[in-house]
């Protein structure tokens, strides 16, 4: 879980009225949807024609003028942004009078293989809050009840346990537990009468298989929200099993451009007031219901760092019609991101989110790891000007913390990552054996 900040919050007259608004705009009808999104974007072009080096560059280079720019129909008139255009291209989209914002830097996690440094903002962050407040009372969950954050990594931890006061939040790691410490664990949910469960799929469903091999029935959740990474059906099922509740799995992005949260009747709405989400097909039109698509999102909130028309590389399915649930959001029938393989370590144990190795380290436009056999992974890694060893010395040490020591880990610079498809491509490729059940 990120550090959770009060100051990166801090906005009364924000939360006050972004808290009335979207408990109303979740049942507007369509069109006054799409009108408060277009009062949100000519807001956003105007501050990016005037104010944000790169859109202004490029745009002008295109021959673009605000002028060009009149509905929410004109947004595809945008180029859209790369990762690659934000790696080569970061401190442009910087706006003018940066520090007004209260900007605060982050990492993207680096499952694309490619790290990058993002930057939230007070507007940004007051949205993601109530956004997800809003979200987890579709399931009943009130702000302040006390939560679960479990990961499949463990480095943000100097022990198995944080309890993080500000937000009533209980964080630790999968890395942590198994089968014989299980009571521990349990007995920590217990004391601080966790009703909610939220992290990564792999985590949550190796945490219900310990507690069902250990015998433990009385530290169920009432909750469960899954975040990260794709939860695959054999997790949903299994989790949902043991537990006796609904998942409600949840789709964002570190660089706060788009938010979809699934609700009790399995449709996954889109929170049109936090983004503008477009799922376009490979010729660039837009799917149409029942359609993949790739999901191009453009957040409508950050004027520290914006990012318009920005390619997550994941891919969707919408939907049609309305949900039974009765919110008019627009609704996604299935998420098509990445499913990554997990690796094998020295002591027998599949280890996922590897990609933390990988977190801090400059100078890598692309990355990918591959294990053809137990006891040795192979590291392709597409170097930028500022690579040198210090940073390939700092993967190779996360990496043994993670797998052993005795791991052999062979690193090659290359020019293009081994497994890659002109769609979906995964950071971690197995291929030993099916780890679905490991």
């Amino acid at each position: 879980m990120i550090k959770f900040n009060l100051y990166d919050f801090f906005s009364v007259r924000r939360l006050a009225y972004w808290r009335w608004l979207l408990w109303q705009s979740q049942y507007y009808p369509s069109e006054r949807q799409k009108a408060l999104q277009w009062k949100l974007l000519s807001g956003l072009l105007d501050h990016c024609f005037e104010n944000v080096p790169y859109y202004r560059d490029r745009w002008k280079a295109l021959g673009l003028r605000r002028g060009d720019f009149k509905s929410l129909g004109d947004l595809s008139k945008l180029p859209v942004i790369s990762k690659i255009d934000l790696l080569n291209h970061s401190d442009a989209f910087k706006s003018y009078r940066f520090e007004k914002y209260r900007p605060r830097s982050l990492q993207t996690t680096g499952t694309t293989g490619s790290p990058m440094k993002v930057y939230w903002d007070i507007n940004s962050n007051v949205l993601e809050l109530l956004c997800q407040w809003r979200y987890y009372s579709w399931f009943g969950y009130r702000i302040g009840m006390p939560f679960l954050d479990i990961r499949n990594f463990h480095q943000h931890l100097k022990g198995k346990w944080a309890w993080n006061w500000k937000c009533r939040g209980l964080e630790t790691s999968i890395f942590f537990w198994n089968d014989s410490n299980a009571a521990e664990c349990a007995g920590m949910l217990k004391k601080y009468k966790v009703l909610l469960w939220r992290g990564n799929p792999w985590a949550i469903y190796q945490l219900c298989r310990c507690f069902k091999q250990a015998g433990i029935r009385d530290a169920k959740p009432k909750y469960i929200t899954t975040v990260g990474e794709m939860l695959l059906n054999y997790q949903r099922d299994f989790i949902e099993n043991w537990t006796g509740c609904t998942i409600g799995d949840n789709y964002g992005l570190t660089e706060h451009t788009a938010l979809m949260s699934q609700c009790p009747e399995g449709n996954y709405h889109i929170a049109s007031e936090y983004g503008i989400v477009e799922i376009l097909k490979e010729d660039g039109t837009p799917a149409e219901p029942g359609e993949e698509g790739r999901i191009i999102s453009t957040g409508l909130h950050n004027r520290a760092f914006p990012l318009l028309r920005y390619d997550t590389g994941d891919y969707a399915v919408p939907a049609g019609g309305q949900c039974a649930c009765g919110r008019t959001l627009p609704i996604v029938k299935e998420l098509k991101g990445r499913i990554e393989d997990k690796v094998l370590a020295v002591n027998g144990k599949w280890i996922a989110s590897l990609h933390w190795s990988f977190k801090s380290a400059a100078g890598i436009r692309c990355s990918q790891i591959v294990q053809n056999t137990a006891g040795s992974i192979d590291v392709y890694i597409v170097a930028m000007e500022e690579y040198n060893q210090d940073i390939q010395d700092g993967i190779v040490s996360g990496l043994h913390a993670e797998l052993g020591d005795k791991m052999e880990i062979r690193v090659h610079l290359v020019d293009a990552v081994p497994f890659r498809s002109s769609k979906k491509y995964k950071f971690v490729v197995s291929r030993i054996a099916d780890t679905k059940e490991k």
